[in-house]
């Protein structure tokens, strides 16, 4: 049974009404599902970042991260890296972490992100390419790690079965879902999802590594030797994954954290790299003064590798959450599917640079390496990323 009073105590007795009306076994579920929370982390949860939270203040003292520009180094140099980055792969150094929970919704297309296709090659199929390729030429096998959702999971892994993973060693590829984190209403309740469960939605990127941590998968990567992880979003698609040159650049750094990052344009709505207080941080646009935002235009494009000793101490560490309001579905008194404002927790992964102590960058050229996919139409869209591909004749 609903524990009455203890609902009543953090203001969801609202659930009891609900259970008057369910089924046995939907009530069961419920039951389960409420016990499962820790009803006094989420009241806090709600109060610090929704209910207390301030005005976004804008940074000040802030500098620019230090970086190198890849078009700076010499033909000499740049064959240098390729054979060092080379040379850790064939060793075994690397892994690679592929964040792919995303549907393909914005896209109009139905199914995980990372299913989406130009000429009949997803994006999925793009990535595992390049990887099998560096495969064949190292002749070392390379751990690919790739985090799904609930929403997507089921999906993702009948896509590689389907496709009989790309050709790739499946016993290298593997799977894990990333955590989830109830939603809100505005005044705090827990919500109703259409199959008559408590909402619970993905908890952003940067639940990444609890979840890596918490599936053993940071120490699976200890065991097998690995040193370094390549991390990379699933909708980029010009995305160089365990690009060599690079590869060879972050050896040689030797820093907890090696980024890449590009140019940002005039009044560009990116996040910028920055160093705030001694502490590496990505600040939106919407943290900047009017003034920064065109001088500090070293920006983020989600493309970074982990010395895995670092990974391994910072994943237990704290994260802040981070507030999104949405509309999502949901039942109302009734059992009426609604689509109403309600909040979103989300931990980003760029939070934990905050805990390196040392960090390298290295600028690279846009057209080469950056085509975020977000929209249907309109910018950073299926319309530019296609053209992008069709510019470094990858279609």
């Amino acid at each position: 049974m609903l524990d009455e009073t203890m609902l009543k105590r953090h203001g969801k007795d609202h659930f009891l009404e609900y259970s008057k009306v369910m089924s046995r076994s939907e009530k069961e579920q419920l039951v389960s599902d409420v016990n499962r929370l820790d009803l006094d982390e989420i009241e806090a949860l709600y109060k610090d970042v929704y209910e207390n939270r301030k005005p976004i203040e804008i940074a000040d003292d802030i500098e620019q991260v230090a970086f190198d520009v890849k078009s700076q180094f010499t033909q000499d140099e740049l064959k240098s890296y390729r054979s060092l980055g080379l040379k850790a792969i064939k060793d075994g150094k690397f892994a690679v972490l592929l964040m792919a929970g995303g549907q393909g919704t914005r896209l109009g297309h139905k199914g995980p992100k990372g299913t989406f296709s130009f000429n009949d090659k997803s994006l999925f199929e793009r990535q595992a390419e390049q990887l099998r390729d560096l495969v064949n030429e190292v002749g070392t096998p390379i751990h690919w790690y790739i985090m799904t959702s609930d929403v997507n999971h089921k999906d993702t892994l009948s896509f590689f079965l389907e496709h009989n993973y790309f050709d790739y060693d499946k016993n290298y590829i593997h799977f894990f879902k990333q955590d989830h984190i109830v939603s809100l209403t505005t005044e705090g309740k827990l919500i109703l999802d259409t199959d008559k469960r408590i909402m619970r939605t993905p908890n952003g990127n940067g639940g990444v590594f609890k979840s890596l941590d918490k599936t053993n998968s940071l120490s699976e990567m200890k065991d097998n030797g690995v040193e370094y992880l390549f991390l990379n979003n699933i909708d980029n698609a010009l995305v160089k994954v365990l690009d060599p040159e690079f590869v060879g650049y972050t050896v040689e750094q030797n820093s907890d954290v090696t980024t890449k990052s590009i140019k940002a344009y005039d009044d560009e709505k990116v996040g910028r790299l920055v160093s705030l207080e001694g502490k590496k941080r990505v600040l939106e646009y919407s943290e900047l003064s009017p003034e920064d935002v065109n001088k500090l235009d070293n920006a983020n494009i989600g493309i970074h590798v982990f010395k895995l000793d670092f990974l391994i101490e910072a994943a237990s560490k704290p994260l802040p959450y981070h507030l999104a309001i949405k509309k999502l579905k949901q039942l109302d008194e009734d059992f009426s599917v609604v689509e109403v404002e309600s909040l979103k927790f989300e931990l980003f992964y760029f939070d934990i640079f905050k805990y390196a102590n040392t960090f390298a960058t290295l600028q690279v050229d846009r057209n080469k390496e950056f085509s975020p996919l977000k929209n249907k139409e309109g910018q950073d869209s299926i319309e530019t990323a296609q053209k992008d591909l069709e510019n470094n004749q990858l279609l």
